[in-house]
C-alpha cells in the first residue's frame, strides 16, 4: 500500500525522497506545504505558494523509464478527470511534461532518476496549481498558469487530489507505453503547431507532426523529419508559451 507523508516544509520534495530513497518503500509519497528550493527542468527554481499541491512519488525500478514522464503527465489528466468532471475542456499535455486546461498551465513535473547498483529509482515530482485566484499568478507575471479551482469552479482539499493523483501513478507506472500510447498521443496538444525548440541559446523552429513509439516528439522542417527527446530541451510556440 502506498505511503504518504505529510511535511510541512522541506527544500525539495523530490531531494527529500532521494535522500532516504534506500530506506523507504516503492509508491512512497511525500507532500509538503512549504518548498522553499524546488526546481522544475532545465534548472528553473520552483517554490510553493498556498493553494498548491507540491508532491513526489518514489518508483523503485519501474518499467520503461524512458517514458516515465509520458505516463506520469497521463496519470495526473487521469485524476483531474475524475475529480473535475465540471470542466468545459479536458486536461491536455503540453510535451513533455505540463498539463493545460483551457490554454493555461495547471501542472507541471519532474522525474529525476536515481541509480543504486543495477536498480534505477525514479522520483516523479509533481506540482498542480489548485486553488490560487487569477490575481495570484497576475502579480507573480504567471499569465499562462491557472488554478483547477478557477477553471472548475471546484474546491477540493490538496490531500484528496494528492490521493488520487497517488492511486493513478501507481496505475500508469506499470504500464508500458506502447498501452498507452494512443492515449498519450491524443492528450498532446502541440502536434500540427509550429514549436521552438530551444536547446541552451540555440533555437530551432519546425512543426510538431506526432509522437514516436518511444515517448519522443517528432518534428519537420526544410530539412525533414527528426526526434526531439526531452532532455534538456524546452518547447515554446512561436509566439508565446504555447
Amino acid at each position: 500500500m502506498s505511503e504518504i507523508i505529510f511535511l510541512k516544509e522541506t527544500s525539495s520534495t523530490n531531494d527529500w525522497l532521494r535522500n532516504r530513497c534506500e530506506s523507504l518503500s516503492d509508491m512512497t509519497c511525500v507532500t509538503a506545504e512549504r518548498q522553499t528550493s524546488g526546481r522544475g527542468r532545465r534548472g528553473h527554481s520552483w517554490e510553493t505558494s498556498n493553494g498548491m499541491l507540491a508532491m513526489s512519488v518514489l518508483l523503485k525500478d519501474p518499467p520503461d523509464v524512458s517514458a516515465l514522464t509520458a505516463r506520469v503527465g497521463l496519470a495526473v489528466c487521469d485524476a483531474v478527470s475524475e475529480l473535475y468532471s465540471m470542466l468545459s475542456e479536458k486536461a491536455g499535455i503540453k510535451w513533455p511534461n505540463d498539463i493545460i486546461i483551457e490554454n493555461h498551465k495547471v501542472c507541471g513535473i519532474l522525474c529525476e532518476s536515481v541509480k543504486i547498483g543495477d536498480c534505477i529509482n525514479v522520483i516523479c515530482g509533481i506540482g498542480v496549481n489548485v486553488s490560487q485566484s487569477e490575481e495570484y499568478f497576475r502579480s507573480v507575471g504567471l499569465l499562462n498558469a491557472a488554478s483547477l479551482k478557477t477553471l472548475s469552479g471546484i474546491e477540493l482539499s490538496e490531500k484528496k487530489l494528492c490521493e488520487t493523483i497517488l492511486e493513478k501513478v501507481s496505475i500508469r507506472a506499470k504500464e508500458m507505453f506502447c498501452a498507452c500510447y494512443g492515449e498519450y498521443k491524443n492528450r498532446v496538444i502541440n502536434i500540427g503547431r509550429e514549436v521552438r525548440i530551444l536547446h541552451g541559446d540555440n533555437e530551432r523552429r519546425a512543426t510538431a507532426v506526432d509522437i514516436a513509439q518511444n515517448g519522443c516528439l517528432i518534428c519537420e522542417d526544410e530539412s525533414g523529419r527528426f526526434e526531439v527527446s526531452s532532455g534538456e530541451v524546452s518547447i515554446r510556440g512561436i509566439e508565446g508559451y504555447l
